[in-house]
């Protein structure tokens, strides 16, 4: 409530006049956001605080009056049992006996319990509830009921209007709200982020025209999109670009106004910030008597200002967001393969609409929602024909002859893909994997998982055309027919009995848009982030050639910043840093972009070791370059870095904001699934219960959706063990994080269930467990607080912590050896285990070199006989004997 001590006083006078038994009335009048509803909220508080009953409500359509539907609240809790009041609640009774036996009663019990009524959007008021108003509040005036009104200017046309006027003009204190002065503006800055604002927000709030409800939304929206940083209690915005959540904001109020005023709003959006009036009458078809009286309406709720026969939008930023290309909505183009998709699932608020930009350099074509419908051929390929089809055809190719597993991992990944809210990238990968000559049964198997990935997203159409083609083939065995029936059944009882029908899915034009990552990486990503981690290292070592050729597929910085994630995913954290710092040396200054996956790396890996400058430096650097294809990615670092800095509330509502309708997007919690378990620890500390379940909801259906990818249930797991505090949970989720080799993962679960132990011993024993995991993978900063805690306990249930590692012997083998020793053990050659562990045949060769001479051993048979004899029993975390991957 910056700048509106003024209105406060006023208000809190009134309040006090109520408790001594005095009555009255106050018309709130402004434009749109600019704080009546929070006004209404903040005294409806001081009012409980002074001892007063508050009723409050919004204009709608009722059985009752809107009025009357309060006081009869108010009454059942001021005269409870009274038979009398009972039978105010009667629909469709007579409104004007209403009237006159609730103001009755109403002065009766008021006495007892002096009552504030706040009605906000009295602009909707209905003419019945509007004459109850005007009888009600005069016949009410000698008696403690103060009454509180918020409405937009609105046209006073209807008996509604007149009679909330004639309250206002004759009855009523009334309380106009204006923008705020500069030195307000700064102060609902810092109250809406937290922090104190630099110049940057400051910019942003002018062109929000201090509106409080715009500047909260773009705000929000920076927040959300990763270009809102805080450092040292200053709030940066990072981005001269307007953030992808204005523009559903822009379409929320929109759907909000009269339907010719919304047509208004949409025409004017294409001629600039300021245009002539006769200009947007030409661009619409009702009269220009009709047209003047929208314009009228729009200035008079404060969304444009004349200036003469001059209109400009009163907040640039509405401006802009109506400027951009999806307002009016395109139309929706022939449908292709992976770009249709029916039935939307709801979206939130803050949730970028189709088309929305994610930054002045990257122009986004909206995968993220079912609803999308833009061809991946209309805004045309990287560089012409930019030859990523063939990159992937390649490497299912590799797939298929080097792992019997190919068909059911490329299945599974394309159903979790399509799951997560990318039906167009799923629907393309799909596209290339048909066009190989695939047996009827692993056609059938890859089409049955994308379809229940595709039905998941909303995209009936899209997930019908695929089931029908395979569906048709000759060879198709009678089980895989009655399955695939059975699915396209299912789509039509979804969607009310219509079978889905249109053009079957077409290959979509070869290339990517402008702005948007090659289609092999979201390969990549998809096989990680269900657990074919192996598959996913296939296809980079497919994709390497081919990144050193001018055709725009990626770049070898792109390609080595996701052999990074892949080897941080699995908490091979020095790895993983060498790997991304080589991106950056070998970056191609043309493609500065493909730095970003690199960049998010190290700035993840900064805050494992406590060097929070660092992290912020490459997530800065990061956000500049970063595309719509990142969107998820930037928002998780964004978390993760408010987390480490000691804002858990920023942190939670970064991804999360249920009152904010900032919905999670199920893209984050399927590519990391450390996710909800850390949204749910922070919204804890914060207080956001509201959130914390959110998180566990989103992960255990993200989970349910997967049934098969382990990682997915541990999270769902990790993050339920958390709101319950449940030990046996978390160490559950922590022995599903090992199966899954997510090593740093499984360390978190443990920690978490060392605090939620009952016994002191056990709490001993598994934050030792996680030290020791956090060691391994080099985990500086959660090791550093693990041993804190342990130096907390009791002196005799600690082991030393970090003992110097001796020079010779097994305790002197360190964690990267120790990695090539389980490898050569299982029976790997040298070069299988540089392949499985992510390292060249010469490091390999090296560590074994060191190895032997550390034991004084000759030979891999004594090596085997050492291993035995020292890690017959394994530590509670120890890595998987198997080949190691990352994911």
């Amino acid at each position: 409530m910056a700048g509106r001590e003024q209105e406060l006083s006023s208000l809190g006078e009134l309040l006090d006049a109520t408790v001594r038994g005095s009555g009255g009335c106050v018309v709130v009048d402004g434009p749109f956001g600019i704080g009546k509803t929070h006004l209404l909220k903040v005294t409806g508080l001081e009012a409980a605080a002074r001892g007063l009953t508050v009723v409050a409500g919004r204009a709608s359509v009722t059985d009752q009056p809107v009025p009357v539907h309060l006081l009869v609240n108010f009454l059942r809790h001021a005269m409870p049992g009274e038979a009398d009041v009972e039978q105010l609640a009667v629909p469709d009774a007579n409104p004007f006996w209403l009237i006159d036996r609730v103001g009755d009663l109403v002065e009766i019990a008021a006495r007892r319990r002096p009552l504030v009524v706040a009605l906000d959007d009295a602009q909707r008021i209905d003419d019945v509830s509007a004459l109850a108003l005007r009888g009600l509040v005069p016949r009410l005036a000698s008696s403690p009921v103060l009454w509180l009104l918020a409405r937009r200017p609105v046209v006073a046309g209807s008996i509604a209007q007149h009679a909330v006027d004639w309250l206002a003009e004759h009855v009523a204190v009334r309380v106009r709200l204006r923008e705020p002065g500069e030195e307000a503006v700064a102060d609902l800055c810092a109250g809406i982020l937290g922090a104190r604002p630099d110049a940057s927000v400051l910019r942003w709030a002018a062109r929000c025209g201090g509106n409080p409800k715009v500047m909260e939304n773009v705000f929000s929206a920076f927040i959300k999109a990763g270009q809102m940083i805080i450092v040292d209690g200053a709030a940066s915005v990072v981005s001269d670009g307007l953030p992808d959540g204005v523009l559903a904001a822009v379409h929320g109020l929109l759907e909000e106004m009269p339907a010719p005023l919304r047509r208004l709003l949409e025409a004017a959006g294409r001629l600039g910030h300021t245009f002539p009036a006769d200009r947007v009458t030409g661009l619409l078809d009702g009269s220009a008597a009709d047209v003047s009286t929208a314009i009228d309406e729009a200035v008079r709720v404060g969304l444009l200002r004349r200036d003469g026969e001059r209109l400009t939008f009163a907040h640039h930023v509405v401006g802009e967001a109506l400027r951009h290309a999806a307002y009016p909505r395109p139309e929706r183009a022939e449908p292709a393969a992976g770009d249709v998709a029916d039935d939307p699932a709801p979206r939130g608020r803050l949730d970028p609409p189709p088309g929305a930009p994610h930054s002045p350099a990257a122009v986004r074509v909206a995968p993220s929602a079912p609803e999308a419908a833009v061809p991946v051929a209309a805004a045309g390929p990287r560089s012409g024909r930019c030859g990523c089809d063939d990159v992937v055809a390649g490497a299912v190719s590799r797939l298929e002859t080097t792992s019997a597993e190919a068909p059911r991992a490329l299945a599974r990944a394309l159903r979790l893909l399509a799951g997560a809210g990318r039906p167009t990238e799923a629907g393309r990968l799909a596209e290339v994997i048909l066009r190989r000559d695939l047996p009827a049964d692993v056609e059938a198997q890859l089409v049955l998982e994308l379809g229940h990935g595709l039905r998941a997203a909303g995209s009936h159409r899209l997930a019908a055309g695929f089931l029908r083609r395979t569906r048709a083939r000759h060879d198709v065995c009678e089980l895989d027919r009655a399955k695939l029936d059975r699915a396209l059944a299912d789509i039509t009882k979804r969607l009310g009995g219509a079978f889905p029908t249109g053009p079957e899915p077409r290959t979509p034009s070869p290339g990517c848009a402008p702005g948007r990552r090659p289609l092999w990486t979201w390969l990549v990503r998809a096989l990680a982030a269900a657990d074919q981690r192996d598959e996913a290292e296939a296809v980079l070592d497919t994709v390497r050639p081919t990144t050193r050729e001018p055709c725009h597929t990626g770049s070898e910085s792109l390609r080595r910043g996701h052999r990074a994630e892949l080897l941080a995913a699995a908490g091979r954290l020095e790895e993983a840093r060498a790997e991304a710092e080589e991106a950056l040396r070998t970056a191609d200054p043309a493609l500065p972009a493909d730095c970003v996956p690199a960049r998010l790396v190290l700035a993840h890996l900064s805050v494992h070791r406590g060097d929070l400058a660092t992290a912020s430096d490459q997530l800065r650097a990061a956000e500049r370059l970063a595309c719509a294809d990142d969107t998820a990615r930037m928002d998780w670092a964004l978390a993760r870095f408010h987390a480490a800095s000691g804002r858990p509330a920023m942190m939670v509502q970064t991804l999360i904001n249920v009152a904010g309708q900032v919905v999670p997007d199920p893209l984050l919690f399927t590519e990391a699934p450390a996710a909800a378990a850390a949204l749910v620890r922070q919204a804890r500390r914060a207080g956001l219960d509201a959130e914390a379940e959110r998180a566990v909801e989103v992960a255990r259906r993200v989970a349910r959706g997967n049934p098969f990818v382990q990682s997915l249930a541990a999270a769902s797991e990790h993050a339920a063990g958390l709101l319950r505090d449940d030990p046996a949970t978390l160490l559950r989720a922590a022995d599903l994080h090992r199966l899954a080799r997510r090593t740093l993962a499984a360390a978190g679960a443990v920690e978490d269930a060392a605090r939620s132990a009952r016994d002191r011993a056990e709490t001993t024993r598994l934050l030792e467990a996680a030290a020791d995991a956090y060691r391994e993978c080099g985990a500086r900063r959660d090791l550093d607080r693990v041993e804190a805690e342990l130096r907390g306990l009791p002196a005799h249930n600690v082991r030393p912590l970090v003992p110097d590692r001796p020079r010779s012997g097994w305790e002197s083998l360190t964690s990267a050896e120790l990695r090539v020793v389980r490898a050569i053990v299982d029976g790997m050659t040298n070069r299988e285990a540089a392949s499985s562990l992510f390292l060249s045949p010469h490091t390999v060769d090296s560590h074994l070199r060191r190895v032997f001479s550390k034991l004084d051993i000759n030979s891999r048979v004594e090596l085997t006989r050492c291993f035995i004899a020292h890690e017959a029993v394994r530590p509670a975390l120890a890595t998987p004997r198997q080949p190691a991957s990352a994911g």
